[in-house]
């Protein structure tokens, strides 16, 4: 569904046959070190499904084109990379790619249709179970008139066609046609670490060290420009930061926000800020009587008072929350503004929708039934319980009772998919690509839902699909702006708030550009001050 819900599961990893052993090798004087909280889990980008685990297999195993971070003002666009160009046929009803011929991988074997079509094969059998085939769905099938030639057929015109073509790499098919699929889940993927990116794999001693190396096979000349890059894993925040001021780490890229500060006052280092493509919210159940009355759900959202969770959350890196876009995405709706924190107003709508402290003991009743509720989060989340904390505050101080409830992340999920529970405090990570129906779309029959909270508008149902049905972005634009409209209209969710990623980079570091699309997006053209670039 190209959205994740941001969750802090601990990844268990076992020790990886070949890959470690020894002490730590002397490193040349070009390499850029990195930290990072969380190793990676798989070396199999099927396999492998961590945001941190696709930033750095991107690296080895390259997509047909590079997604540019331009998404605030446009669609994004694409750049080339394994191919040299591609053009669309006239009915929108196919992509033909043109693979670039000098393109290699790391043991010199041509980079060829036949992996396109391989990987086609891995994308969608059930053995692999790769979780994004779903995004194929409106892919026909695939040819490959030649070997630097291959074409995608579609069944119908869609302005994402692009998208849904290069958001998956591109893996070697001559290395590995020879392990069944069957046998995926328990091979060491290290040991068939090929790359046709700028980088090839050198060492990996789990939960410790990432050593990546220059690709001398890779075609494009002077890249990358460094030799090495280094990921030090160090499962604790406090001792990455230690290690960043301490100049041991030329790259950090998540800064507590409450730290940044400490990072500003460093001259050796650069404080780097960018809207993230995240958003935090609050759900009401709205299968649940409290939250059926959108003028109460109106009034919860006035009483809370979000700058005060976003200074808590994020030292006020970001900006309150307004609806189910992002503001810094190009299909937001600009006439929308983030409701005001106003719990006077809040109690006159609480108070007309027949809710009164009636006996005195400082909670809003109706009907006998006090305004009280469970607000669930996950356990382990400091963020979200301090969330939590700070929303029970604020409703109390309007007569309305909060009990937090933190579980395991296992457990809330699965209550979030019965539909047992009364509110959520989560977070939507979004994809470039504008797809509201996941999300907001009453629950379709036998598909997939995020729509936990029981939404349900005919009127959003009707316009979504009409979005969905139609291929051109500029006919699509005004639907999804009245989309928007309805929703916050509506306040099934309370926007807590976008945030901003904090990053560090050391100033010795030249041409990094670190945005949303990837905190790696040129690492192959990053290079170190003094040492030759």
């Amino acid at each position: 569904m190209r959205r994740t819900m941001l969750s802090s599961l601990a990844i268990a990893l076992a020790a990886l046959s070949g890959c470690g052993g020894g002490g730590t090798p002397t490193l040349p004087p070009d390499t850029i070190v990195i930290g990072k909280l969380a190793d990676i889990e798989n070396w199999n980008p099927y396999l492998a499904d961590s945001a941190f685990a696709e930033d750095v297999l991107t690296l080895l195993y390259p997509t047909l084109a590079i997604e540019q971070p331009d998404y605030t003002d446009h669609p994004p666009s694409f750049e080339p990379w394994l191919a040299s160009s591609w053009e669309t046929s006239e009915d929108g009803l196919s992509l033909t790619f043109h693979i670039d011929p000098r393109a290699c991988w790391s043991d010199g074997v041509p980079v060829t249709a036949e992996d396109v079509l391989y990987t086609w094969k891995v994308q969608h059998d059930p053995a692999v179970g790769w979780p994004g085939v779903e995004d194929k769905a409106n892919i026909t099938g695939i040819e490959a008139p030649d070997d630097h030639t291959i074409v995608f057929r579609f069944a119908r015109r869609d302005p994402y066609a692009m998208m849904d073509v290069n958001d998956s790499p591109i893996v070697p098919a001559h290395a590995w046609r020879t392990i069944p699929f069957e046998d995926w889940e328990r091979t060491d993927w290290t040991a068939h670490a090929l790359s046709a990116g700028p980088f090839v794999l050198e060492r990996h001693v789990p939960q410790q060290e990432i050593d990546l190396v220059r690709n001398e096979a890779y075609w494009i000349p002077g890249r990358p420009a460094v030799s090495n890059v280094v990921w030090r894993i160090v499962p604790d925040q406090n001792a990455l930061l230690t290690q960043l001021l301490g100049h041991r780490l030329d790259f950090l890229e998540a800064v507590p926000p409450r730290e940044a500060g400490r990072v500003e006052a460093d001259p050796a280092l650069r404080l780097i800020v960018f809207p993230d493509r995240a958003y935090a919210y609050i759900g009401w159940n709205l299968r649940r009587p409290l939250f059926a009355d959108r003028n109460v759900r109106t009034a919860l959202t006035l009483a809370i008072d979000r700058d005060a969770i976003l200074r808590s959350a994020r030292a006020g890196y970001g900006r309150p929350g307004v609806g189910p876009v992002l503001s810094t995405m190009w299909a937001f709706d600009r006439s929308l503004e983030p409701l005001p924190y106003d719990p006077e107003r809040a109690r006159k709508l609480l108070a007309a929708a027949g809710w009164r402290d009636t006996d005195g003991d400082g909670v809003l009743d109706r009907d006998g039934v006090p305004f009280a509720f469970d607000l669930m989060t996950n356990a382990g989340n400091d963020t979200r319980r301090d969330i939590v904390v700070l929303v029970q505050a604020d409703l109390a101080r309007i007569g309305i009772e909060v009990r937090p409830r933190l579980l395991e992340w296992g457990v809330m999920t699965g209550k979030l998919e019965a539909g047992e529970f009364d509110a959520v405090v989560g977070a939507w990570r979004e994809s470039t690509r504008i797809d509201l129906g996941p999300v907001w779309h009453s629950a379709r029959p036998g598909e997939p839902t995020y729509n936990w909270v029981g939404y349900a508008n005919p009127e959003v149902d009707r316009l979504i699909e009409q979005v969905e049905a139609l291929s051109d972005f500029g006919r699509q634009l005004p639907l999804l702006h009245e989309i928007q409209r309805l929703i916050v209209a509506d306040q099934p969710y309370t926007f807590l708030y976008e945030s901003d990623r904090v990053a560090a980079l050391s100033r010795r570091v030249r041409g990094a550009d670190v945005n949303a699309a990837s905190p790696y997006f040129n690492l192959d053209r990053w290079s170190l001050a003094g040492t030759g670039e």
